[in-house]
């Protein structure tokens, strides 16, 4: 091979100025957004049919831990609220005066009579 002065590639790769790819990519992206637009538009429909939206609550258990961390008082605040909800009903206690039926104990706590009391 004898120099000749220019420059050319030892491959037989034409040049076609890079218009191919820039081409592709776009028609790439395109395909990329409209297979997500239909997924999103699909997905919103199914939410719309009776028990569309049945189970979408667990995932606030999901990020609970990361705002737990990131919001510690958001996290106690949450954490109150379960505990409130799911408290069961308040029950008498025994010094209550409403009970019809009254034990009476001796100063040591021995039973010493039982009262029942008339209903109203």
């Amino acid at each position: 091979m004898r120099p000749t002065g220019t420059l050319e590639s030892a491959y037989a790769v034409p040049d076609d100025g890079g218009m191919g790819e820039v081409a592709t990519t776009l028609v790439g992206g395109l395909v990329i957004l409209a297979v997500t637009g239909v997924a999103v538009y699909l997905y919103q429909r199914g939410l719309d049919k009776p028990g569309g939206r049945a189970g979408l609550g667990q995932m606030g258990d999901v990020f609970g831990g990361l705002i737990d961390v990131l919001e510690p008082g958001h996290g106690r605040a949450r954490e109150a609220l379960k505990e409130i909800e799911n408290a069961g009903p308040v029950t008498p206690t025994p010094d209550d005066d409403d009970d019809p039926i009254r034990l009476l104990t001796h100063p040591d706590g021995t039973p010493r009579a039982i009262r029942i009391r008339r209903p109203r």
